[in-house]
């Protein structure tokens, strides 16, 4: 079987983790971590992008891309079975690939995830205003104050708060489906334009962007290998399940008027009550995202560099409210370029990094250990490659 189920008494429920012992995970927390480490803006960008290409081709970009990332994820569990100690992306980057790999991971990884919570931050804004009327400058302000807080307390306080906006994620979007199936036009379906044939890509790529939460579900689910490899599974077939059904619904009902964030749109196109549901998935999805990257870059900076947990929070929290506050306030096109520039870089080092831990890794896998990786590695290698030079093309 590919899963095999293990028993754990309950007094032995405990994982060390840098010196502190932690309650290990169940299986559903697990999920829930990546989930909502995954779910986030990019989602709400979907329908979007995949509106302006026809229904069809972001069909094929959901699937191939997120079956792609979801092994993309069982790559970097792998690179976390057989690495002792605990790392995030960095610290195994500088493990496998030496003191340059080192560099040009901080590079890309600093970068998207600080990218990220600009973008969450730009988006709750838009979506509380939205909500609640105001400025959505003002109300950046009040979710950036109480998501600091959370990510200042840590990964227990985090993983406790992640399992209720996750239910309310996968909640929220049973009702918007539920509510909008009767307003479905089947026609803008099939609607369809060549020429935004790429656009989906960064928007999409972003979306199912989770690789910083596989190391934080490993750290509290270490010894457990069978269980580590079954959440990654789940939660990608979940997430890629979230987003076909999500994308499909929304065009169907506001086809080419889609808005960049797509429950703005459907809230107006359907009422107040699918308003207030849609803009409350959006506020769910960015928010438990924020709070599991905060956590992944606060942990990587001391981790990986050895700085005080203090100083890790402090650097974590104030740049990107400082990149916030210089400006930066378009939301599909930072969704684009983090995702189609750096998402595709980080997946090209990653690739490297599982080459070098086949060969140099300092624990057998046992049974986590992957099939085929060689076609799934030259896969991932020619579509990310030719992606971020697609990208980065783009931005000139």
């Amino acid at each position: 079987m590919f899963f095999r189920t293990h028993k754990h008494k309950p007094n032995r429920e405990l994982a060390s983790h840098h010196g502190i012992f932690r309650p290990r995970m169940t299986l559903f927390e697990s999920i829930a971590l990546i989930i909502s480490g995954t779910v986030g803006a990019g989602v709400l960008g979907i329908p979007y992008a995949v509106a302006q290409s026809g229904l069809r081709v972001g069909m094929v970009y959901i699937l191939v891309l997120g079956l792609l990332m979801m092994g993309l994820n069982l790559m970097v569990g792998e690179i976390a079975v057989r690495t002792r100690g605990t790392f995030q992306l960095v610290g195994l980057a500088k493990r496998y690939l030496g003191r340059v790999g080192e560099v040009a991971m901080s590079i890309v990884f600093y970068s998207l995830l600080f990218g990220v919570l600009v973008i969450y931050i730009i988006g709750e804004g838009e979506t509380l205003a939205a909500l609640f009327g105001g400025s959505p400058f003002e109300w950046s302000l009040v979710f950036f104050t109480v998501g600091a807080l959370l990510v200042a307390f840590g990964l227990k306080t985090v993983k406790t708060v992640e399992l209720f906006l996750t239910a309310g994620i996968l909640a929220v979007l049973v009702l918007i489906a539920a509510l909008s199936a009767g307003h479905v036009n089947t026609s803008y379906w099939g609607h369809l334009d060549l020429v935004h044939l790429l656009l989906p890509y960064g928007v999409i790529l972003f979306a199912f962007h989770g690789a910083t939460a596989v190391p934080e579900v490993h750290s509290t689910l270490i010894h457990r290998e069978g269980m580590f490899k079954k959440a990654i599974v789940i939660s990608g077939v979940t997430i890629i399940s979230i987003y076909l059904l999500f994308a499909l619904v929304v065009v169907g009902v506001t086809g080419l008027e889609t808005t960049e964030i797509a429950t703005i749109g459907l809230g107006n196109e359907l009422g107040p009550l699918m308003f207030i549901f849609g803009n409350a998935f959006a506020f769910f999805a960015m928010a438990t995202s924020f709070l599991l990257t905060g956590v992944a870059l606060r942990d990587s900076l001391t981790w990986d560099h050895k700085l005080s947990p203090a100083v890790s929070t402090l650097i974590t929290l104030v740049i990107p409210f400082l990149v916030f506050l210089l400006g930066i306030r378009s939301f599909i096109a930072a969704i684009d370029i983090v995702g189609g520039v750096f998402v595709s870089i980080e997946v090209l080092l990653v690739l490297l990094m599982y080459w070098k831990a086949t060969q140099h890794g300092d624990i057998e896998p046992g049974k986590y250990k992957l099939h085929h990786v060689a076609l799934l590695g030259a896969v991932l290698a020619f579509v990310f490659a030719v992606g971020a030079v697609y990208s980065v093309w783009n931005l000139f």
